[in-house]
């Protein structure tokens, strides 16, 4: 015969808790419902609830997991009483609770059994399920019927499941859940860290700088990974996805964070059925550092809207932590320095110490192809390599080298390489950068690209000073540096000389103010999958507005020369539509004229201003679904030359998109894809619903 605790109200609350008593486990059962209610019959009485129920164990006894197939077995042999065992003193962390709409307790065998609404709770771990057994001598659990199992952040769920609370090992069947990447690590775990130049003319597109421009408003979309390939450099990746979905035929559970499932699919797509799925037959997660998990495949691949799928012809990822290029291999293009077509392959990177090296050899394709080079030849490859890492919480180092050839290798001529190492300290809201650079390679205007054959010193930035309610901001940044670069100015120059390059100092000050005028602002759609997220991660919210820019340097070189500038731009930027219906429905653009007022002139060519009257616009327009093309443009009003010409094709989806950037006016091109996070609240359906 078995005890069954159930109250009038349909509901026992029990809490097992462990003690020692001459090298056997005791645990106390004592149901915690009201004495008032009279719930427990006739046999016990307030007297004996008072003193306590307890139970021997018998420690030899082993757990038997239900059936998966079967009903769950419930336990049959009649408890014995023991009313001398005094009342244990222990900690909180060992409580077990079960709360159940009816159980029974096994004394033979330790295990409880409960029905219905079950909640089982160990110290962070909480499960729920329609029926459950526990095993109180291993803390196994076996639960069936709209499992649930939630540790931290991560929940699973399922049909079934078998769970050992102490090891954090089980099985789960039929599983579906959400996992938080950032902390997968730590809630599985059983034993409980400038420079003066303009800005990259890829840093964004319009329709990135006009979204980020919108009104504020609440929003699901938390983040995004953007990996971005540009020239010869290595990849751009910046962002994280800490959310995602999943869905297995079964998940076994392993110390750690460590897991392994059949027949898996992953999304970061918080709507079924989901845009984007990772599907493999099989994988297991196993952790091989701190900061690294390797993740092992079988016929992988990715799944776009559900209709076409991408094989991955890999069965081995290592998921970092911390920033990693997204693939070995790469494709790349610079005409300047490698001579058009390259390969790249990004090797795994060196840990040294605190500090990070990265190696990437390149096959130099085009040059080998139009010179006849043999796989001998030094010119046939070329080098990027670049090291980063943090030294101290407040002092970070990013150092680079690039080798277009390695002719007469290691006495590599001048134009054969150029290099760049950073030193950035962070004092409170101010950074101070140190920087020595070979060779680096600066964009100005309607002078074109232009290189500083040397340069060291040290800028100072200033954080943004907020103005206004609108998101004006003033900055300052204030710098030296000893500079050895080309001049076109020959009475600075030798009569007999091997180059044009001269040698000066240059303290240089520099102040901006960005000063926004909202002039209508409209309202975003619901974020729904089929309104205001159908091809974006974040509802678009209309608006038009005027800003205002003004920027003025200061720069004082040696030998009495100097250069001051003041530019003030004026201009109107906006976005209508919603980017939700299948055609037309959004627009971006953006116009801008720019005054400058000069006194004096640089004796270098890179920082040189010449270009005094500016018109920049640009234009993105939805062609059809996720599809946008984009311009943007800015002119010399006085010459008529153009200082950038900027061509993209986007093509947007609410959980990825991809675009593609062509500037023939720098002769470069880059191409980006976005992976997005989200945040969200209930429970997603299941995939195919």
């Amino acid at each position: 015969m078995t005890r069954n605790w159930s109250d009038i109200y349909g509901k026992t609350q029990l809490y097992l808790i462990p003690r020692n008593e001459v090298s056997r486990d005791i645990f106390e059962y004592s149901p915690t419902t009201p004495i008032e209610r009279g719930f427990l019959g006739e046999e016990f009485s307030q007297n004996a609830i008072a003193s306590s129920w307890s139970y021997g164990i018998n420690s030899s006894e082993q757990f038997t997991p239900f059936d998966r197939h079967r009903p769950l077995y419930l336990a049959q042999t009649e408890p014995t009483r023991s009313d001398n065992i005094p009342i244990p003193v222990i900690p909180p962390t060992d409580l077990v609770e079960v709360t159940a709409a009816e159980q029974e307790f096994d004394q033979q065998r330790q295990i409880i059994t409960a029905r219905g609404n079950v909640r089982i709770r160990f110290r962070e771990t909480l499960i729920e399920a329609e029926q459950a057994q526990v095993n109180l001598n291993t803390r196994q659990t076996a639960a069936r019927g709209n499992v649930a199992l939630q540790r931290g952040e991560q929940l699973v769920q399922g049909s079934q499941m078998e769970y050992n609370f102490v090891r954090s090992t089980g099985v789960i069947y039929e599983a579906r859940g959400v996992v938080v990447t950032q902390s997968t690590a730590s809630d599985f775990d059983i034993e409980q860290p400038t420079n003066l130049t303009p800005a990259p003319i890829f840093s964004g597109s319009l329709s990135d700088t006009l979204t980020e421009a919108q009104p504020v408003t609440e929003v699901t979309t938390t983040g995004e990974t953007q990996i971005q390939v540009t020239g010869a450099g290595f990849p751009q990746v910046g962002g994280t996805v800490n959310r995602l979905r999943f869905e297995a035929e079964r998940i076994d559970i392993q110390p750690n964070g460590e897991w392994e499932a059949t027949n898996i699919r992953i999304t970061n797509d918080p709507f079924s059925p989901p845009e984007l799925e990772l599907r493999a037959d099989n994988a297991q997660l196993r952790r091989i550092s701190p900061l690294q998990d390797e993740l092992l495949t079988s016929r992988s691949r990715l799944v776009f809207d559900q209709r076409f799928s991408i094989p991955l012809f890999r069965d081995r990822t290592i998921i970092d932590r911390r920033q990693r290029e997204p693939s070995p291999l790469e494709f790349g293009y610079d005409l300047r320095d490698l001579d058009g077509y390259f390969v790249q392959w990004n090797l795994t990177p060196i840990e040294l110490g605190p500090l990070e090296l990265k190696v990437a050899p390149q096959v130099l394709v085009q040059r080998a192809i139009s010179e006849g080079l043999s796989p001998l030849d030094p010119r046939f490859y070329g080098l990027n390599t670049r090291l980063s890492g943090r030294i101290t919480p407040t002092t970070s180092i990013e150092g680079q080298l690039k080798i277009s050839n390695f002719e007469d290798f290691p006495d590599l001529g001048e134009n054969a390489y150029r290099a760049r190492l950073r030193v950035r300290q962070s004092l409170e809201d101010y950074t101070l950068t140190g920087e020595y650079s070979y060779r680096e390679r600066i964009f100005n205007g309607t002078l074109g690209s232009q290189t500083v054959h040397r340069s060291f010193g040290a800028v100072l930035t200033v954080p943004n000073i907020l103005i206004g309610p609108s998101g004006g901001y003033v900055n300052f940044q204030t710098g030296y540096q000893a500079i050895e670069a080309n001049t076109d100015r020959f009475d600075l120059l030798e009569a007999e000389r091997e180059n044009d390059r001269i040698n000066r100092q240059r303290f240089q000050t520099v102040g901006t103010l960005i000063y926004p005028i909202p002039l209508w602002n409209g309202s975003a759609l619901p974020a729904t999958a089929s309104e205001g997220l159908r091809y974006t991660p974040r509802p678009v919210i209309p608006f038009v507005r005027l800003v205002g820019i003004a920027r003025g340097s200061a720069s004082l070189y040696s030998e009495d020369e100097s250069q001051f500038y003041l530019s003030s731009s004026v201009g109107i930027q906006g976005q209508l539509g919603h980017f939700s219906r299948s055609y037309l429905d959004y627009t971006g653009f953006s116009l801008f004229y720019t005054q400058v007022a000069i006194d004096g002139a640089s004796p270098f060519l890179f920082d040189r201003m010449v270009d005094q009257r500016i018109l920049t616009l640009g234009l993105v327009q939805q062609i059809y679904g996720g599809l946008r093309g984009g311009v943007e443009s800015a002119i010399n009003l006085d010459s008529g030359l153009a200082l950038n010409n900027e061509f993209t094709l986007e093509y947007s989806r609410r959980t990825y998109g991809v675009i593609l950037r062509i500037n023939p006016v720098q002769r470069l091109g880059s191409f980006s894809l976005r992976i997005s996070d989200f945040n969200w609240t209930g429970d997603s359906p299941p995939f195919d619903d």
